[in-house]
């Protein structure tokens, strides 16, 4: 028996006291920042990966035995040998990974731009890499990276029959139809060297009335003796689809499926789902097919115009089989309320009392920390923050823990100790998007009157324009108590609050509206979601005070 499945037991019985069943299931299957799914299953379980871009641990793994249920049971990129961020521009970092399984071990495909063009001058050709597990529970058993010789992003593993690997990747040399193509190298597994020459395996097919002429992200199967290819195309905006191919080679020709695009809800651009693409499929163990894509939920109002801020999230829909063509959800647009399956009750609170370690694996820091600063054991049921010299506007490391957001209506909250001595020292909750994009309320010392204060930092506008404001009226604040932040969000926008009295009400002093914590601010190259942090700084010198935090929340409001 392999090692992982020891796991399936307890996990069954989680799934047993969360299920709600019902004639249907929501999307998305996987809420808030989690785009380009890849999906494998195994014997009855699934596993599930998405793109982390600059954010660390890299990659996630999710593990369901149903579809829907899904838990976070490790990331595939734990250690700096596999994963350096440093640096990483906004946006950059780990690109589609793609998920395989073949003769007892797990395979994660993927990439990382630590240059990217914008914001820097130029891109740096991506090196593609994979690396290997047998017990896919244990993320410290992944291995070092395997790297490729094809360069290219959004890189694909396809196992043939015939004991031949081959990988597919997509870059934009030697392109003369559309912007971008899919490439295609067999290679040798050990060492990820390529065994034929690169040769371009597809170019868009999309007429430009349908959306940008784009094509990305193969994934390769062989059904029932033939070889199908399914591709992103458009780009990852409204207008992302999916498009399906067979052959009876890999070196084609390549028919199209006469229902393609198969997956495109931006043919009416007043669907409150948009974005939909980047789809890989999976076949269940009592035959049915599923496909798992991304796609964004956009906010005030629910179409095209609204501001998705929760990014591209996992979806999930049906998929059946016509002349020997897969057709995605009956040909009908993917909506959040699908039929088949059933729903999952969502806790409404979610709280982390910080005792001993995290509650779970959800956490992350912005690109690869140089040391560890967090502290669970100097001040035992608390998390100790131990601040550096970086902030978060900057492409390094400041000591800051985050986690998706993954509700539209929601409050963040976290209460924090903090004794501040100079203007620099800061500590609080931020709602961050990126290193342009984020906002803070927070505890600090007030330099007009060298008082410990509130100070909010809100950014907006098309310049990321900076708004700060201190509140040092505060008799409690500026006596030295504890401090319970809050992040109250809905649909049309984010407020900042705070209260020294956990009996008292909260005292929202800002606000900022979604769309400048959105998916796609324009003029900005941005592929993630929104997160809530908690963090501290000495903006730029060493800070000896740490920043204690007794808990993290989140409540579905």
């Amino acid at each position: 028996m392999l090692l992982w499945k020891t796991k399936i037991a307890e996990i069954a019985a989680v799934v047993a006291v969360t299920c709600t069943f019902a004639n249907g299931f929501i999307n998305p299957i996987i809420p808030g920042f989690n785009p380009d799914p890849s999906i494998v299953r195994v014997g009855n379980d699934f596993f599930l990966a998405t793109s982390t871009f600059e954010f660390f641990p890299g990659v996630p793994i999710y593990h369901s035995t149903d579809l829907i249920y899904w838990e976070t049971i490790g990331h595939a990129l734990t250690r700096p040998s596999q994963l350096n961020l440093r640096g990483t521009a906004p946006s950059g970092g780990i690109f589609a990974p793609t998920l395989r399984y073949h003769q007892d071990t797990f395979y994660l495909a993927t990439t990382n731009f630590d240059l990217l063009s914008p914001p820097d001058n130029a891109t740096r050709a991506p090196r593609g890499f994979y690396v290997m597990s047998k017990n896919i529970f244990d993320e410290n058993a992944w291995s070092d990276p395997i790297y490729f010789d094809q360069q290219g992003f959004d890189t694909d593993l396809f196992f043939d029959d015939d004991g031949k690997v081959y990988l597919t990747s997509t870059y934009s040399e030697f392109v003369e139809t559309g912007n971008f193509a899919n490439w295609i190298t067999q290679i040798d597994l050990e060492t990820g060297n390529s065994l034929t020459p690169s040769r371009i395996l597809h170019t868009t097919t999309v007429p430009p009335a349908l959306g940008y002429p784009l094509t990305e992200g193969s994934h390769l199967y062989k059904i029932n003796g033939l070889y199908y290819m399914i591709t992103a195309d458009s780009g990852t905006e409204q207008n992302h689809k999916a498009n399906v191919y067979r052959s009876e080679s890999l070196t084609g020709p390549w028919e199209g499926d006469p229902y393609n695009p198969v997956l495109w809800n931006g043919r009416n651009m007043s669907n409150p789902v948009l974005s939909t693409g980047h789809a890989d499929m999976v076949q269940a163990a009592d035959g049915a097919w599923w496909a798992v894509f991304l796609a964004t939920r956009p906010q005030n109002p629910q179409n095209t115009t609204g501001s998705p801020q929760l990014g591209r999230e996992t979806f999930l829909t049906p998929v059946t089989w016509r002349d020997g063509w897969p057709i995605f959800n009956d040909g009908k647009p993917i909506t959040t309320n699908m039929p088949g399956l059933y729903d999952i009750q969502r806790p409404k609170i979610w709280r982390d009392d910080f005792n001993g370690g995290f509650a779970d694996k959800n956490y992350y820091t912005t690109r690869t920390p140089y040391k560890n600063f967090t502290d669970f054991t100097s001040r035992p049921s608390y998390l100790r923050l131990h601040g550096n010299i970086y902030t978060l506007s900057q492409r390094e490391i400041p000591a800051a823990i985050l986690r998706k957001q993954s509700a539209i209506n929601v409050t963040f909250s976290a209460l924090v100790d903090f004794t501040p001595t100079t203007e620099r020292h800061e500590a609080g909750v931020s709602a961050y998007l990126s290193i342009q994009y984020h906002n803070e309320i927070a505890v600090t010392i007030n330099n007009s009157t060298g008082k410990r204060a509130i100070v909010t930092m809100i950014r907006s506008g098309p310049e990321a324009t900076l708004n700060t404001t201190y509140i040092d009226d505060d008799e409690d604040v500026t006596n030295g108590k504890p401090v319970e932040f809050f992040i109250d969000v809905k649909a049309d926008g984010y407020r900042f609050g705070y209260r020294t009295n956990q009996q008292a009400e909260v005292k929202y002093v800002a606000s900022v509206a979604n769309k400048w914590l959105q998916a796609y601010v324009e003029g900005w190259q941005n592929f993630v979601g929104t997160h809530f942090a908690i963090y501290t700084t000495g903006n730029s010198l060493p800070i000896l005070q740490p920043a204690d935090f007794e808990y993290v929340q989140t409540e579905l409001t």
